[in-house]
C-alpha cells in the first residue's frame, strides 16, 4: 500500500516555493513526513504491529509518500473480511503456534463481515482519511514552524 498526499498551489511558481522551502526531499518535506506519521501510526490497525513497523522501515522521510508493506494492508484499510472464495474463511490458524495462513495463489474476495480492531480507539479502517481529518493542520503547522526556522 502506497499513501500519496499533495499539497496544491495556485498562482504561485511551485517549484519555486519547492525549492526555497525543502518541500522535495529537503527539511521541511522530512517534517511533514515524519509528522504524518505519527498522527498515523495512532490511527492504523494494531495486528502485531508489522503495519506500523513496515510504514517506519519502508518509508523515507522527505520523499513525500508513505509506504506500507505488508500483504494484508488494503484489506486493514477496507476494513472488510477478505475470504477464500471456496471456503469462505479469511485464514486458517494453527492455535499452537499461533500462526495464520491461506492457501496459496488464491485470491480472496471481500465478504460482508467488517473487521474488528484493538488497541486504541482511533484505530479502524481508513485510517488515512480520518486521521487527516483530525491532524492535517498539525502537520501543515509542524511543516510551517519548520519553514520558518
Amino acid at each position: 500500500m502506497k499513501i500519496d498526499y499533495i499539497v496544491a498551489f495556485s498562482g504561485i511558481q511551485k517549484q519555486q516555493i519547492i525549492d526555497k522551502y525543502g518541500l522535495d526531499g529537503g527539511r521541511t518535506q522530512k517534517t511533514i513526513d515524519s509528522q504524518f506519521m505519527a498522527y498515523l501510526d495512532d490511527y492504523m490497525p494494531m495486528d502485531s504491529g508489522q503495519m506500523i513497523t513496515s510504514m517506519y522501515d519502508s518509508t523515507k522521510p522527505g520523499a513525500g509518500e508513505i509506504n506500507i508493506n505488508v500483504p494484508y494492508a488494503h484489506y486493514q484499510y477496507e476494513g472488510q473480511l477478505y475470504v477464500d472464495p471456496k471456503n469462505g474463511k479469511g485464514a486458517f490458524h494453527d492455535p499452537v503456534s499461533g500462526r495464520f495462513w491461506s492457501r496459496p495463489d488464491v485470491k480472496k474476495i471481500p465478504s460482508d463481515r467488517r473487521l474488528n480492531y484493538h488497541g486504541g480507539s482511533n484505530r479502524g479502517d481508513h485510517f488515512v482519511e480520518r486521521m487527516l481529518a483530525d491532524h492535517f493542520e498539525d502537520i501543515l503547522n509542524a511543516g510551517q514552524k519548520e519553514i520558518d526556522k
